[in-house]
């Protein structure tokens, strides 16, 4: 790997002059190792539970480039020289070294990488000497570092030295892997320790050996990412050593754990890991509790993406919602708590209950969510799946669950509650619209079909919220009186108010496709609307004093009554009544923010390529 080199440099002064024919010329093109060697597994805690005997360390990328490269020459009696006679390349990865005289000479490098800061170096007399040095007394030096030596000859008949140079690493990485059965009790977790009863190195001496040695005692090696490791210098044999974890209890009050382990090797350029078993109070509680920050490591996916295929958001079965729950919870045929939210806008605060229907009559609390992300899709593995749980009832009273390793749908009923205010929004939906996607006519040759996009997906999801919502409102219904008698049916006869209220509250749903060439086309459940309609229906997709009745908010609204059964001799459709009503009260509840996806920012800031 080819690596940038910056803050190059050599000791001042120079060795020989002209007098002793110093016209050597030596070359270096450098390059870093960017992998660590495997190591094993080190165990800590209950070591017949701690899993595999294979390390994963390998594999683990340094970031591209070097923040910090030094070296130093010696002569073939092993003496630091001066040099200065040096030409560096442009981009930092060539160093030349010119005007040398014919002799022996040791070249070493050594290189921080990028984010490490400044390199904390000694001035070596010769290359036994120390040279990087971590002064730092009772913890690990705790960054990455590179190391090299190469020996070259000038003179004798000989062609220009040009060496290639690849840096090793000069530390030591340790993983800790924590272990648990519950995912979510990482929220518990608040600092982690490492201490190690054996010495490591505190020097890099110049020709690449290391020396010095102390413990390293209570290092902090918490991280927000949950990433726990560290780097350190060699040991000379395996450390033993103990990690201490501080966690909370539900409520608030800190305990803390010891686990400790025997036989950590710490070699150069190798990643060796310490796998712990956690052990927690809550072990043994069923409740799958996921934290906002702890979300990221249940892998949680987002419907809709960019590269989201076109037989995945067509597929019914796994892309399609009703407007009056687009948050859906569901067990998987392999067992897991699976979770779809159709929407742009998050969700916070849920509690989903459980009731295991052939053990208990009680709902039980099942799983908490902190904030479930716009259109996640995540499947959790429920604690009881595997073991006998302990479960709080809506009485406060405890229950046990065994295991259910075999837990389908039929096995258990679900239902959530929560304050959000989206889902509040939700609450009022008095029509159940089952919405998914259609390609229609889009592999055929139809003139006007197109294949839909994960983008007008979303689009089309705010869309359907936002109609549902806004026709069970009480501003829309109010204003809806005052058209009675001028709405018209096909027959030109005035349309009673409350059956067109149970008609769209009745409606089977909407089948969402694409067109080109007309605004859109509708009927029944089929309901294609152009690019434009989809992304300008939005308040804040026109002028905030323009007149609410653009052509996407009239096409939305037209295809909409042809949906409802009418036809163009009716002004449902065309005579600007039933459009400019709609259009017009759209446009009001999304400038009040009423609407559950009020802007079109709300859908165009969320990310979209992975």
């Amino acid at each position: 790997m080819s690596v940038m080199l910056f803050n190059a440099a050599c000791d001042s002064g120079h060795y020989g002059s002209a007098d002793d024919d110093s016209d050597g010329t030596a070359t270096f093109v450098i390059g870093a190792q960017d992998r660590y060697g495997l190591s094993v597994v080190t165990r800590a805690g209950e070591e017949e539970d701690a899993g595999s005997d294979e390390g994963d360390g390998a594999g683990d990328v340094l970031p591209e480039g070097l923040s910090d490269l030094k070296y130093v020459l010696s002569d073939g009696e092993g003496n630091i020289i001066g040099h200065h006679q040096a030409v560096m390349s442009d981009d930092f990865s060539r160093l030349t070294l010119e005007g040398l005289k014919s002799g022996r000479y040791s070249i070493m490098f050594v290189g921080g990488a990028a984010g490490n800061g400044s390199m904390d170096l000694e001035s070596p007399v010769t290359v036994s000497d120390p040279w990087l040095v971590n002064k730092n007394s009772g913890r690990p030096v705790n960054s990455v570092y590179y190391y090299k030596k190469v020996d070259f000859a000038i003179g004798f008949d000989q062609a220009p030295v040009n060496e290639s140079v690849e840096l090793d690493l000069a530390v030591a990485k340790v993983d800790v892997a924590v272990r648990m059965d519950n995912p979510a009790l990482w929220r518990h977790i608040k600092k982690v320790t490492v201490t190690l009863d054996g010495e490591v190195s505190t020097a890099l001496n110049a020709d690449g050996s290391y020396s010095g040695g102390h413990k390293v005692a209570e290092f902090d090696i918490t991280d927000p990412s949950g990433v726990l490791t560290f780097v350190s210098f060699p040991s000379a044999e395996p450390v033993d050593g103990h990690i201490d974890v501080v966690s909370t209890v539900d409520g608030g009050e800190e305990f803390s754990t010891r686990y400790t382990f025997e036989g950590l090797n710490l070699r150069k350029g190798t990643a060796s890991r310490i796998e712990l078993v956690y052990r927690h109070p809550e072990s043994k509680a069923g409740l799958l509790y996921v934290a906002d920050d702890q979300l990221w490591r249940f892998e949680p996916d987002t419907m809709f993406m960019s590269d989201e295929p076109r037989e995945v958001f067509y597929n019914n079965s796994i892309r399609s919602f009703y407007v009056n729950a687009p948050l859906r919870f569901l067990i998987s045929d392999d067992h897991k708590l699976g979770v779809r939210l159709f929407s742009p806008i998050g969700v916070g605060n849920v509690r989903v209950l459980g009731r295991f229907r052939d053990i208990s009559s009680e709902w039980v609390d099942l799983a908490y969510f902190e904030r479930i992300p716009p259109f996640m899709e995540c499947f959790f593995d429920l604690p009881v799946v595997s073991k006998e749980c302990l479960y709080k009832t809506e009485s406060g009273r405890y229950v046990r669950i065994p295991a259910q390793p075999d837990l389908s749908s039929n096995d258990i009923e679900i239902r959530f509650e929560t304050d959000d205010p989206f889902m509040a929004k939700i609450s009022t939906i008095d029509s159940r619209w089952y919405i998914r996607f259609s390609p229609f006519g889009a592999d055929n040759g139809h003139a006007s079909w197109r294949h839909m996009t994960p983008i007008l997906c979303r689009h089309g999801v705010a869309l359907a919220l936002n109609m549902a919502f806004m026709f069970a409102s009480p501003e829309f219904n109010a204003e809806l009186n005052n058209y009675d008698g001028i709405l018209k049916d096909n027959g030109g006869s005035p349309i009673n108010l409350n059956n067109l209220r149970k008609s769209i509250r009745n409606h089977g749903g909407l089948q969402l496709g694409r067109v080109v060439g007309v605004g859109g086309l509708g009927g029944g459940q089929t309901y294609g609307l152009a690019d434009y309609c989809y992304t300008g229906v939005y308040h804040d997709a026109t002028a905030p004093n323009s007149n609410p009745h653009n052509y996407a908010r009239q096409a939305m609204f037209h295809e909409y009554g042809h949906c409802l059964g009418y036809n163009h001799s009716s002004n449902m459709t065309y005579g600007d009544v039933w459009t400019v009503l709609c259009a017009k009260m759209f446009v009001q509840l999304g400038r009040e923010g009423k609407l559950p996806v009020p802007n079109r920012t709300d859908v165009t800031s969320l990310p979209y390529q992975r």
